[in-house]
């Protein structure tokens, strides 16, 4: 194995993933944006495909093998032939770093008996699979024990998540980001009454307890995003009179999705269950100066946006509370502002992209460099 300090050549990372671009989500954006945004390491992606045959091809001018997909059970691909392309790809990686949930990966990973070294990014647990992932749990528990690092997104998954517990001592929280710019911050001013949800359709984002409290708010939601929940969202909204302020845009350009939060006023993430660990579309609309509303997951959901100073927190689950919640930040002025103002500011601190690019590099070398 190269020492890391070796100059003659960059070291060679290996992102193992469920889904690569052109699929698009939290983990694969996260995985994208390292893999174009770090300039001095070279990387290839292991993946698998949505479904059929696997295929081998190049993005953004990183190579991206994609294992061939029979199905999927619970969210989680069959990918028979995972474990010999992880074997192959081994053979090039001086590192190789993983990005969980995803069985398949710790699996093959343990199947392969390698000794390249491992980071683990720890999104979130398994969640809600019932008892097909109990034979999982003791693999994962091997697997993080066999990682030189893990990596978090917040404190909060550090401290709270019981999962990451017993490995504390080699638990690195580096948060996402997004790109931030130095133009002079200024307070946004409410110009309307619109609320904004960005994300998947799939219970729990709650999107179902944002429509209910639309009964209880003066004004408008917009609903971006894709997902198996859309019909039944829109039936709700017919029954609870309340189509006629409630907009499903489905999958929306970038461009579009930019002025979205232009024109928009308070975005909420009303999500109710762990599986929303961090919430990055928070980030996006704080950058644009948007107050938030959101819910006290014991995740990073409200280390992000922290109630009182950036926008306001309440209990999953409650679309009084979330109407109550909107319909505050709206009435007062003097608190929008400077919720507003509190936004930009954090995401310039804590979030930028460039801070996310660079403490993750550092890891990689301290690792490649025999560090804990």
């Amino acid at each position: 194995m190269r020492s890391a300090s070796e100059s003659d050549e960059r070291i060679r990372v290996l992102h193992v993933c469920k889904h690569y671009h052109p699929f698009t989500g939290g983990v694969e954006n996260v995985v994208n944006r390292l893999v174009t945004g770090i300039d001095d390491v070279s990387f290839r992606v292991l993946t698998a495909v949505q479904r059929g045959r696997g295929r081998v091809d190049e993005v953004d001018g990183v190579t991206v093998v994609r294992a061939g997909n029979l199905g999927n059970i619970k969210s989680t691909p069959l990918v028979p032939t995972f474990p010999l392309r992880l074997r192959e790809q081994l053979r090039w990686a001086d590192l190789v770093h993983y990005h969980l949930p995803f069985p398949v990966g710790p699996v093959s990973h343990l199947l392969a008996r390698t000794d390249t070294p491992v980071v683990a990014t720890f999104h979130d647990d398994v969640i809600g699979k019932g008892p097909v992932v109990y034979p999982y749990e003791p693999v994962l528990d091997r697997f993080l024990r066999s990682a030189r690092r893990v990596l978090v997104t917040s404190p909060n998954m550090r401290d709270q998540c019981s999962r990451i517990a017993p490995f504390a001592d080699k638990t690195t929280v580096i948060p996402l980001g997004v790109d931030t710019d130095d133009t002079p911050i200024s307070p946004r001013r409410p110009s309307g009454r619109r609320v904004l949800f960005v994300g998947r359709l799939v219970p729990f984002k709650g999107v179902t307890h944002l429509v209910s409290a639309m009964r209880g708010v003066d004004g408008t939601l917009t609903v971006v995003g894709t997902g198996p929940e859309r019909e039944r969202l829109e039936r709700q909204a017919a029954a609870q009179d309340v189509a006629d302020t409630v907009t499903f845009e489905g999958f929306v350009s970038d461009d579009r999705l930019a002025h979205l939060y232009g024109e928009s006023d308070v975005f909420v993430l009303p999500s109710v269950e762990a599986n929303e660990s961090f919430g990055i579309v928070q980030l996006e609309a704080m950058s644009q100066g948007l107050p938030v509303v959101n819910t006290a997951l014991p995740t990073g959901v409200p280390y992000v946006s922290v109630d009182g100073k950036t926008g306001l927190t309440v209990a999953p689950g409650d679309p009084q509370a979330l109407a109550d919640a909107i319909e505050t930040l709206l009435e007062d002025r003097e608190r929008y502002e400077r919720y507003s103002v509190n936004a930009q500011r954090r995401v310039r601190r804590e979030f930028s992209s460039d801070r996310m690019l660079r403490e993750t590099e550092r890891v990689y070398r301290e690792v490649l460099d025999g560090g804990p």
